[in-house]
């Protein structure tokens, strides 16, 4: 048998040669991409281990770890100037430390240097109320008192209580009774749009051992503890970062990466480097429409888009989680508002198998993602030089097909009439593909059409002959009946006239009944139903309807068919009607079954004359009866059946018996599965 290549197939080998390049260069940067994200994300474990290694024996780590709640102590950015306003505390703002209750909110920055601590407090009190009486009371006003502990572990309190804004006075309380004015805390109170800042610069050695304080707002009766005043046992440690650490960090800062070194609760005690968005590399010549395109396709996938924050002074998210709690981790994340993707890596710092912190280490993969535009640009441009090519050779091969597409649409024009009528033939063509099997379709429809003209034709032709019998019965008949005068006579010709209109009256209903069976079968439901039982039931009809024939049923035991019952015995009767008309008298007439996988045939069998050859006797209007004249027939029996079993999703055939001694007409139903 010849192969056949159809024209998809060669378009497709055609296509490939240009597809297979792209997709293969496509699928080696990818491969690329996740060999370096591998790579970096082991460089980066490694340095996160030798920073964790270096931080555990540098000794800058706190002895003792810091409490969950704690003071963050920035170090000194800018001198303050100590007048209650925020201007100097700008760039530490978005880090302030806050605290709420009912009523009452704030915020607590605190700066330090090796001499004194710089304090600001932010009250949210839309209606702050100053002391006015003459001496100095604890409570009745908006007041703060400041609990500090120092080096050694003694505690004292401090009460302000301005009578209105501007500077403050610091005064000792004791066992809650102010005492006198206390020259070394300093600052300033001032009120804002939303309450009132307090500004305090505070010795270093009378609050190196942390602070706790309590907002007072009297006339509401509300107040706001920040750590326990007056109980050494609460208060808030200072967290202060390490000198040494942010020294080993920036000695130790990778190309495009972030450093952090952070105790065991995740306050950060060092940080250097920071991450900045980059344009992914690649050569700055190519239309930025193309370099937009790259950035889609070769778009890395973070693993969520919880960016890890740039300055925070605690963190506690993942990687940093799971490494205070032993154990390496790593995590991809997109930095805001960017495209650019930043790989974090947490690795604990353990001391004996404890936990004493953790080494964050973070860096951009716009590297990994310029070497991959850099690959993908130069890969189209190979393309494209490679499309220009092949694009010629896909011209050439379009142009060959559509001039035989052309002439196949000459020939079809010149083969049909204006009107409709077949005046020429389609030259089938000799080609294996899908044009040579259209050109060839169009010969076989041509000459189906031919054929089914002439059924028409035909049809026509049959029926005028049978109109044209019972109606010259009726004419002559009553054209008789005119010229008698007698009754009987006159009588006789009307009957015969009848008998004519009966004829006509014949032909009609043998017309309609396949209307409305075509019309019917588009309501029918089926149903499974026992088949053998139904054939039964059709042939003890038959028996009592011709005692005189002998009919015979082949063995059939509980075949069960889907579909319409009545249907199937309407075209059973057709069938039976046609052997009884031409059996050979004196011969049975045999009902069989006969199973297929998926089929069952109903089969009718007679003696008698054989069919004639190629012809299709299940289409309308085609009968070989030599006695139509004693009694009209249209030929619309067999048609029936066909119809019947093409609503079955079946099929009908005629054929001689061995030997061609008689006939057997079938057609098939589905079976049940």
């Amino acid at each position: 048998m010849k192969r056949r290549f159809g024209i998809r197939f060669k378009l497709l080998l055609v296509s490939l040669s240009l597809l297979a390049i792209p997709w293969a260069g496509y699928r080696f940067i990818q491969e690329m991409e996740i060999f370096l994200r591998q790579a970096q994300a082991r460089n980066l474990e490694t340095t996160s281990r030798a920073l964790a290694s270096m931080a555990r024996n540098s000794a800058a780590l706190p002895p003792l770890p810091h409490p969950e709640q704690g003071l963050y102590a920035h170090p000194l950015s800018q001198p303050v100037v100590l007048d209650g306003y925020a201007e100097d505390w700008q760039p530490l703002l978005p880090l302030a430390q806050s605290v709420g209750g009912t009523g009452l909110r704030a915020r607590l920055l605190l700066q330090a240097t090796p001499r004194y601590h710089y304090l600001l407090l932010q009250v949210a009190d839309h209606s702050p109320d100053y002391f006015s009486g003459p001496f100095i009371k604890y409570g009745g006003s908006d007041q703060v008192e400041l609990f500090l502990v120092d080096g050694n572990g003694l505690g004292r309190s401090w009460l302000i209580a301005p009578r209105a804004p501007g500077d403050i006075s610091a005064h000792r309380l004791n066992d809650g009774q102010p005492g006198p004015m206390d020259g070394r805390l300093t600052g300033a109170w001032e009120e804002t749009s939303g309450g009132y800042n307090l500004e305090l610069r505070i010795p270093a050695e009378l609050s190196g051992g942390g602070l706790a304080l309590r907002i007072l707002n009297e006339p509401e009766g509300t107040r706001l503890d920040w750590g326990s005043p007056g109980d050494k046992s609460g208060i808030m440690a200072l967290i202060q970062p390490s000198n040494r650490l942010q020294a080993l960090l920036e000695d130790n800062l990778l190309p495009h990466s972030r450093l952090r070194v952070l105790d065991s609760q995740g306050w950060v005690l060092a940080g250097a480097g920071a991450l900045e968005p980059d344009y992914p590399g690649g050569d700055s010549s190519v239309p930025w429409i193309i370099r937009k395109l790259l950035n889609l396709v070769l778009k890395h996938r973070s693993d969520d888009h919880q960016a890890i924050p740039a300055r925070a002074i605690r963190l506690t998210l993942e990687p940093v989680a799971a490494a205070l709690s032993g154990t390496t981790a790593s995590r991809r994340y997109q930095l805001p508002g960017s495209e650019t993707l930043v790989l974090a890596t947490a690795v604990p710092i353990l001391t004996d198998g404890r936990t004493e912190g953790a080494v964050l280490v973070e860096q951009t993969t716009d590297n990994i993602l310029s070497l991959q535009n850099q690959a993908m640009q130069r890969l189209l441009l190979i393309t494209f030089i490679l499309f220009v090519l092949v694009s010629v050779a896909l011209l050439g091969f379009a142009s060959l097909l559509t001039r035989r597409i052309r002439r196949l649409h000459r020939q079809m024009e010149e083969a049909v009439a204006a009107d409709g009528r077949i005046i020429g033939q389609i030259r089938p063509p000799s080609t294996g593909d899908e044009i040579g099997d259209l050109g060839r379709g169009f010969a076989s429809v041509l000459d189906r059409l031919q054929e089914y003209n002439r059924y028409l034709q035909a049809m026509a032709s049959r029926l005028s002959h049978e109109f044209r019998t019972p109606l010259a019965i009726i004419r002559h008949s009553l054209e008789n009946s005119a010229e008698v005068n007698e009754p009987e006579e006159k009588q006789a010709y009307l009957e015969r006239a009848l008998k004519g209109v009966d004829r006509l009256e014949l032909i009609l209903r043998q017309l309609q009944e396949a209307t409305r069976l075509e019309k019917a079968l588009e309501q029918v439901e089926t149903r499974p139903f026992n088949l053998c039982e139904l054939l039964e039931a059709s042939l003890r009809n038959y028996k009592a309807i011709h005692p005189d024939l002998a009919f015979h049923l082949d063995d059939c035991t509980g075949l069960r068919a889907n579909g319409a019952p009545e249907l199937v015995y309407q075209a059973l009767e057709k069938l039976m009607d046609n052997a009884v008309d031409f059996h050979r008298p004196g011969t049975p007439i045999t009902l069989s079954v006969r199973e297929s996988p998926e089929l069952l045939w109903i089969c009718v069998e007679n003696l008698g004359p054989a069919l004639p050859r190629d012809m299709d006797l299940f289409q309308s209007m085609i009968s070989i009866r030599e006695n139509s004249r004693k009694q009209p027939h249209l030929g619309l029996g067999l048609y029936l059946v066909r119809l019947i079993a093409d609503f079955h999703r079946g099929d009908t055939r005629a054929e001689n018996l061995p030997g061609g001694d008689g006939v057997r007409f079938c057609f098939s139903l589905r079976r049940m599965s």
